[in-house]
């Protein structure tokens, strides 16, 4: 290995020197750094010494005029190194006068085009297990996650069609299920990775207001891949766990409208920022979302004997909130009919030794809810308290007349 890695600085310096002289001479001194790298194991073979080395060559070579590149090799470095140094490079590459960007441009392009954005992360991946720089780290969240507006920046918003938006995050999202099948792959084969980077990467997107774009490829995947592949189930867990907090609720946000017991797990169980914000601020502090969300949502907290008890408890605060008149009287009628909702699905999800452990406190609030409803002004008001009067005769009462 030290042979090897001796092999390899030797060649970075040989071609830092021949970038100089170009013509043949650059276009053989690359291919040895070429061969050297792969004689070495790869990218993942590394030290911090040999990738010093190697991040100073880069920059080298993109700096190099057009004319000392040779055309077809100097971009399989790139293409073939260490995915996070060529990634921060081209991006570096990019300020540069424009007779030299444009090379780095196109080879950015390439890199993004042939998934290379798959393998920074998953390079990530392999160093958190390994405990690599959090600074390193958090540096290339930045850019996977903003390329679009570091690209856009650099070239004055002349981005070429793959850093658009609309196309990049799709295109980001199949990156993230192709390092989610690596992770699948190596904890079968029995081996350590970190799930945690591409977590990140997903938190930041949705924050970003991207929920769309990239979960419109995660999403079908996952569930299709969630269906009877139990390590899939628990990878797809561990996703959604490891997102940090104050990225939490714009990722959840982007998952109730799809199969969120395979997806999702007992996470509302063991995550407080996820159990705030689906049994409080998706039911009680908003009330935009379709009635299918809510099926889903509350569905979703029925399935698992842990999460019902959060079932239980989400009723008696809809509940609460329904039978306040203070909310009555000063919230919209469109949020008193969302609340409303949210109580009859619950209540339809409810088994019957359940309704008895709570039956009278139930009663009380549903009758003080429909006397404030029924007090009220405004005829769709008094009609949900003639809907929810109904109800009951569900919990063993007879219906009000």
């Amino acid at each position: 290995l030290r042979a090897m890695a001796a092999a390899l600085e030797g060649a970075l310096r040989e071609a830092a020197a021949a970038l100089e002289r170009g013509g043949e001479a650059a276009a053989a001194a690359l291919g040895a750094v070429r061969a050297a790298l792969a004689a070495a194991g790869g990218p993942a073979a590394l030290g911090e010494r040999e990738r010093a080395l190697f991040g100073a060559f880069l920059r080298s070579l993109a700096q190099a005029p057009r004319a000392a590149r040779p055309e077809g090799v100097w971009q399989s470095c790139f293409l073939e190194g260490p995915p996070g140094l060529a990634l921060c490079v081209l991006l570096e590459a990019l300020a540069s006068p424009r007779s030299v960007r444009l090379g780095p441009r196109r080879v950015l392009e390439q890199f993004v085009q042939e998934g290379r954005i798959s393998a920074v992360m998953w390079e990530v991946c392999q160093q958190q297990a390994q405990a690599g720089s959090p600074d390193l780290q958090e540096a290339l969240l930045n850019k996977i996650v903003c390329l679009p507006d570091h690209v856009s920046n650099k070239l004055q918003g002349k981005n070429p069609p793959v850093f658009f938006p609309q196309n990049y995050f799709p295109f980001l999202g199949g990156a993230v299920i192709q390092v989610l099948q690596r992770i699948s792959d190596s904890l079968r084969g029995g081996l350590d990775c970190s799930i945690s980077f591409v977590s990140h990467v997903l938190g930041k997107v949705c924050v970003h207001g991207r929920q769309e774009e990239i979960l419109s490829v995660l999403l079908p995947r996952l569930t299709d891949l969630t269906k009877s592949d139990c390590i899939w189930q628990r990878i797809c867990w561990r996703l959604v766990e490891c997102v940090p907090d104050r990225w939490m609720e714009a990722v959840l946000l982007g998952f109730v409208a799809d199969v969120l017991s395979r997806l999702l797990g007992n996470l509302v169980v063991k995550n407080k920022k996820a159990q705030f914000v689906v049994t409080q601020k998706v039911l009680l502090l908003q009330y935009s979302h379709t009635t299918a969300v809510l099926q889903n949502l509350l569905g979703y907290l029925s399935l698992d004997s842990l999460r019902r008890a959060l079932l239980i408890k989400v009723l008696l605060e809809l509940l609460e909130t329904w039978g306040s008149s203070s909310a009555v009287k000063h919230s919209p009628p469109e949020q008193q009919q969302y609340i409303s909702k949210a109580i009859l699905i619950c209540l339809s999800h409810l088994k019957e030794h359940e309704i008895e452990s709570c039956r009278e406190e139930l009663l009380t609030s549903m009758m003080e809810g429909v006397k404030c409803h029924l007090d009220s002004s405004l005829p769709q008001i008094r009609c949900l308290g003639m809907i929810v009067a109904e109800i009951p005769d569900m919990v063993g009462r007879p219906a009000l007349s």
